[in-house]
């Protein structure tokens, strides 16, 4: 579809012509057929800019050309590429200082490496060949953020394939883990035999990274809040030599956590006010007892796994008080429960607690209120635990719960195979998923002039992960682990009022049960294999 572009007037040439050039270079990113008009526009552009000499004009200037050549019309750009390069074949190492300064200035990075991967005439593919850019170290988060919002886009494959082979040589600490990301990005999402063959030359020809370069990895991905997201793609991953590759990745050091924890400044000021948030949480706790009942469960004759607890841990402290025999674990605990890496976090791990303590005392006075119990910490246990690395032998739990964290779970179905795993035969495991397609599916409250605006635009920056399945995900994975006993859906009133028939027909890819359906809750069974 060809994008109709507002172009501005070139008589005179306009003050901000940067910002008018980087606005367009944005709308046209993506774009499989750019408006002619643009092509005639950036020849007006370079005939009408020769008498502006000095060096902030020649980065736009040179960019203007290479647009031209690139994307529209070679033999008009051709004459002007070769006066600006002293008429020789390849480019200049001086003019391709100005074309990267020129990508730092404009934040045009991905489209240039576009540009560069689509070339066929033989003119440019010569002249482009020696042209190797690689981003100002400050741009680089921004530049990989926002490639989060379209990650599996050919722009997006080919800007990393690009700087995966511009960064070939280059030993600084700081390219190489960005070049971690482009080449575990690329082999995961777009080309698997060449992602892995760049993800080799860190391994030195190994057929797994080491496990230093999966710590960077990992944090450099975090740094650009895609962690979650890299996870996912890659349990959807089929390409067993990337699997290989990658496979710790996504699964911390345990011991590393915690001491990245007690090492950090006690700051735990995102727990206060929470107290309002104990109310649900109870009203969570009484209907999993009460589903559990129903299903016969002796719940004083089971030990329960609760997966994902949390750092304020409500259900296992809860199940814990009412005497329920409970082990809630998570990479995020309270600070009292973490494991010392050595003895000197001791003391690091007291202060850690009482700011902790300080800051969720409202919540837990709220928490033993609602509930009617009083809170027993002395039998709480709670353990530092990689979610889809178990450390539990098999069979070792009659009953599993997985609450609030579906949802937000990267990769769902190595959490339920780990659930299975350690579920005793006859077991249960209860959950529940708050659908993506609901109305406050991405977490957010829902604005009254844009419900679903989550599922209606671009959403590229959600407050917290989301694997974004459907119903139908979630089941067929639910399916592949349990025999489902119930499937429990509530549906929300307040989405029902907002779906007018105008809505129902932009959101036609989804049916009204998902856009209205507010939370599912699964109970199913570990069956016996000999009787299965």
């Amino acid at each position: 579809m060809i994008q109709t572009l507002t172009l501005p007037s070139l008589n005179p040439i306009p003050e901000n012509i940067e910002t008018q050039l980087q606005d367009l270079l944005r709308q046209t990113l993506g774009q499989p057929s750019p408006d002619p008009a643009l092509g005639d526009w950036l020849l007006d552009l370079v005939k009408n800019s020769g008498h502006l000499s000095n060096a902030d004009d020649m980065r736009w200037r040179v960019l203007s050309v290479v647009w031209l050549a690139t994307q529209f019309d070679a033999e008009q750009a051709w004459p002007y590429l070769a006066w600006l390069n002293m008429g020789e074949p390849v480019i200049s190492n001086h003019l391709c200082e100005i074309l990267s300064e020129a990508a730092n200035d404009l934040n045009c990075h991905v489209q240039l490496a576009t540009w560069m991967a689509d070339l066929t005439d033989e003119r440019l593919v010569t002249f482009f060949s020696e042209y190797h850019h690689l981003p100002a170290a400050h741009k680089m988060p921004g530049i990989m953020h926002n490639l989060l919002a379209d990650p599996t886009a050919p722009t997006t494959g080919a800007w990393l394939a690009k700087y995966c082979q511009d960064a070939r040589g280059h030993i600084s600490p700081h390219i190489r883990r960005w070049r971690l990301v482009a080449a575990a990005w690329y082999a995961i999402c777009f080309d698997p035999t060449v992602g892995v063959t760049f993800l080799q030359e860190f391994s030195n020809g190994a057929p797994n990274l080491a496990p230093a370069d999966n710590k960077l990895l990992m944090d450099t991905v975090t740094e650009i809040n895609g962690l979650g997201s890299m996870i996912g793609w890659l349990a959807a991953c089929r390409a067993e030599a990337v699997k290989a590759m990658l496979r710790d990745f996504g699964h911390p050091d345990l011991v590393i956590v915690a001491e990245e924890t007690l090492d950090s400044i006690p700051d735990y000021d995102h727990l206060t006010g929470l107290a309002d948030q104990a109310a649900g949480d109870v009203v969570v706790f009484k209907r999993n007892v009460t589903l559990l009942e129903e299903a016969g469960v002796a719940l004083k004759s089971v030990t329960i796994l609760n997966l994902a607890c949390g750092l304020l841990a409500p259900q296992t402290i809860l199940l814990n008080s009412a005497g329920y025999k409970t082990l809630g674990v998570d990479l995020h605990l309270p600070p009292r429960y973490l494991p010392l890496p050595t003895l000197k976090y001791w003391l690091k791990r007291r202060q850690h607690a009482k700011a902790w303590q300080a800051a969720t005392a409202p919540y837990y006075e709220a928490l033993a209120r609602q509930a009617g119990l009083k809170l027993k910490w002395a039998k709480a246990r709670l353990e530092l635990v990689d979610l889809t690395r178990l450390k539990f032998a098999d069979s070792s739990f009659g009953l599993v719960i997985c609450t609030g964290y579906l949802h937000l779970a990267p990769d769902v179905n190595s959490l339920l195979a780990e659930a299975a795993r350690v579920l005793q035969p006859g077991g249960l495991f209860l959950a529940d998923v708050r659908p993506y397609p609901a109305l406050t599916g991405a977490f957010q409250p829902p604005e009254t002039t844009s419900p679903w605006g989550h599922l209606r635009s671009h959403h590229d920056h959600l407050t917290v992960p989301l694997n974004q399945w459907r119903e139908a995900q979630y089941r067929g994975a639910f399916e592949n682990h349990f025999t489902i006993t119930h499937w429990l859906t509530e549906q929300d009133e307040h989405a029902q009022v907002h779906l007018t028939p105008e809505l129902r027909a932009e959101l036609a890819e989804y049916t009204a049960d998902e856009l209205t359906r507010k939370e599912i809750v699964v109970l199913a069974t570990m069956q016996d294999e000999a009787n299965s």
